[in-house]
């Protein structure tokens, strides 16, 4: 019997972040059950592979739960692949002997037609109950196309797995939609937000309506007002409790149309087409650059044994070093040493783990003149030099990376787009990267990067660069720079001057590298989000900075030359009692205005010289002075209630983004606790191969 893709490993617990999360792992996992037992009997599961991986997360052995429910057989859909395929019927029992087939499989039209080819080619003397659930709706094109495919008789159930949300850690939720960015902008398609809304709306019902509301962008409006009609709908539902509304006491409010106030306080919607800069860039905290180079996947990455093992007693990873592959190695934050590392510049983690691999070098040594106390407790901790040998073999091929000048002379590349020094310079280097056969995805990134950066290229310039890819990378991705250009990635400079700069300067993108007091030394503790990207902080970021300290007043002359429209409404009720939006007005929620309420506001204007806005966007020098320092603003921030932020990236976020929210919430000025919800986890090269057309790929493969 096939295996889910992920393996084995410890799940987060999912009850230590800002809400609990563990309830919706929970109701996942229950739901997959009751879809398993609708059909009695054995049964075979076929598996769209796309959420073999998302599955994996909700049980640590879920495979073999699905035996104990009467999966006798776990196999994959792929198209052109028939049912009596030998490699389906390659253990026992043969998949023509288990009378019940379920498929479980993402809404799309390409998996409903290899659906349908599957149980229209299937042999004719075999009489097998199928049925098919779609993942996490079922939509009328897929039943559509099972219609005029003439099998929509021959299934005793269409129904649908509402796998809607995902959680990856105790603060992260990813709805798992591969291209929702592409479909939003490209295909025009807005399921993505429905889905997106959908996950929203319930996150309410679970936790309480959400009073703040505040965002940026086309994508975030469409979600907002998805989000009010859901909303006013949900007013004929009967209230839906918190799960745990009775711990902090939120729960005393009455109900409202089906919602109850409420564990988060606060709602940011950001549109990804809002700020394209900053996953363009490369990543170089320890988690976005093991995603940059491995690529981690559900919590995991792929790692090849290394020699180092080979004939090792005792090894934990099993007898199979050199042997080929291994299972991939999780990543999450029950391994106490990813937990520290991975939102660290991957300098500071690489030294900080080559510390501890001394200590642990160092206390092994010395064992021979300890007692037998020592070593039971030297004994004991054996998980931990575990963890850290594995972590170890992550942290090898970033490594190897970073000791390359081509890495770092990349970094340098995309520094200078971002602070607007000589473009054609920035032309120079793209097109050497073409003549020196890189990947096209990773040209492709810095092409658009530039485009954004420069709100276009000049139409001659654009028209070299597109032969040049077409050249370089064949004519059959002509469709790929199409999309790119339908969808504003790739432009022509409509003459007018960028609106960049002023963007750049009012959000203070661009950092130098901060002094100690004295101005000799860089200070030890960092002050503000820019150290993570090498003195560029990400405006995706900034805009959340923004929108907590004070709303979107100050800054409406600079986000107007950002895509889309910004809202800040209060989510409250009428006369009536019917849900309506209100457009929030300072001192209406008290929750409000907590930074510029503590001091940080004056100690920031009282800064002279330079914009306002853009001053009090960084941290007066005297917050830097360490994380753990309780005086002024930090000791005032700190005895004050910590709201609970929900940000949602529609369109995807990165790891570095993720890591920048994780780095607000430890500043004692910042009283926030942050949840992440996102359509997926990205970085430039896997939201922009959402733009390879599939026709191109196939014809490089064949070619």
């Amino acid at each position: 019997m096939a295996r889910l893709k992920p393996i084995k490993f410890q799940l987060p617990a999912l009850d230590t972040g800002p809400v609990p999360l563990v309830s919706i792992r929970e109701q996942a996992r229950k739901q997959l059950l009751e879809v398993v037992d609708s059909r009695r009997g054995k049964k075979a599961l076929v598996l769209d592979p796309a959420i073999s991986g998302p599955l994996g997360l909700l049980d640590t052995a879920l495979t073999d739960l699905l035996k104990e429910h009467g999966v006798v057989k776990l196999l994959y859909l792929a198209p052109g692949k028939r049912l009596d395929d030998p490699s389906y019927s390659a253990t026992e029992p043969r998949l023509s002997d288990v009378p019940t087939v379920l498929y479980l499989v993402r809404t799309s039209i390409a998996n409903a037609q290899a659906v349908a080819a599957q149980v229209k080619s299937r042999p004719k003397s075999e009489t097998q109950d199928f049925s098919v659930f779609f993942v996490p709706r079922c939509t009328k094109a897929c039943e559509r196309i099972l219609e005029e495919e003439g099998v929509l008789g021959d299934f005793r159930e269409i129904g649908e797995y509402c796998l809607d949300m995902v959680p990856y850690d105790d603060d992260v939720i990813s709805l798992e939609l591969d291209t929702a960015f592409y479909d939003c902008v490209c295909d025009g398609d807005s399921t993505p937000l429905y889905y997106t809304a959908a996950a929203i709306t319930r996150l309410q019902l679970m936790f309480g309506l959400i009073p703040r509301v505040q965002g940026k962008g086309p994508a975030a409006t469409a979600v907002r007002d998805m989000c009010f009609r859901m909303r006013r709908e949900s007013s004929r539902l009967p209230a839906v409790p918190p799960l745990a509304c009775g711990i902090n006491g939120a729960g005393g409010d009455s109900a409202v149309g089906g919602f109850v106030s409420g564990r988060i306080d606060r709602l940011i919607l950001l549109d990804r087409e809002v700020d394209l800069i900053t996953p363009m860039m490369t990543q170089i905290t320890f988690e976005g650059l093991v995603d940059e180079v491995i690529g981690i996947r559900y919590g995991s990455v792929p790692l090849q044994s290394t020699d180092k093992r080979v004939g090792e007693s005792g090894d934990s990873h099993g007898a199979a070093g050199g042997r080929g592959p291994t299972a991939p190695t999780p990543l999450n934050s029950t391994d106490p040493f990813y937990r520290e590392f991975r939102d660290l510049p991957f300098h500071v983690a690489t030294q900080r783990l080559q510390q501890y691999a001394r200590d642990a070098r160092r206390e092994y040594s010395e064992l021979g003149s300890k007692d037998l106390s020592v070593l039971k407790s030297f004994v004991k901790g054996l998980p931990k030099l575990e963890m850290l040998d594995r972590l170890s073999d992550v942290a090898t091929p970033p490594a190897d990376r970073v000791k390359q000048q081509p890495f770092h002379d990349r970094l340098n590349q995309e520094q200078a787009m971002v602070e607007g020094y000589e473009p054609e310079a920035s032309v120079a280097f793209i097109e050497e990267l073409m003549y020196r056969g890189a990947d096209m995805v990773d040209v492709l990134r810095l092409l658009v990067l530039l485009s954004v950066v420069g709100g276009g290229l000049p139409r001659r310039q654009l028209d070299s660069l597109r032969m040049e890819v077409l050249h370089s990378y064949g004519h059959q991705h002509l469709l790929t720079l199409n999309a790119l250009e339908k969808s504003g990635l790739l432009k022509a400079a409509s003459g007018a001057k960028s609106h960049f700069p002023s963007v750049r300067k009012a959000l203070q993108l661009i950092v130098p590298e901060q002094e100690g007091p004295a101005g000799a030394a860089a200070v030890n503790v960092p002050s503000d989000v820019s150290h993570l990207y090498k003195g560029y902080a990400p405006l995706s970021i900034r805009l959340v900075e923004t929108a907590l300290r004070t709303g979107w007043g100050p800054l409406q002359e600079v986000l107007v030359h950002l895509p889309g429209n910004s809202f800040d409404v209060m989510q409250t009720v009428d006369s009536n009692g019917m849900p309506v939006e209100k457009p929030f007005k300072a001192g209406a929620n008290g929750s409000s205005g907590i930074l510029p309420s503590s001091g940080l506001g004056t100690a920031a204007s009282g800064g002279g010289g330079g914009a306002g806005v853009s001053v009090s966007l960084q941290g007066s020098g005297s917050l830097g002075a360490g994380v753990t320092g309780t005086a002024g603003v930090g000791a005032a921030a700190g005895a004050q209630h910590a709201e609970t932020v929900l940000v949602v990236f529609i369109g995807g976020v990165t790891f570095a983004e993720i890591s920048a929210l994780r780095f607000l919430s430890s500043r004692p000025e910042w009283p926030y606790k942050f949840l992440v919800l996102t359509t997926k986890i990205v970085n430039g090269r896997t939201l922009l191969q959402t733009f390879v057309d599939p026709l191109a790929n196939e014809f490089s493969a064949s070619g």
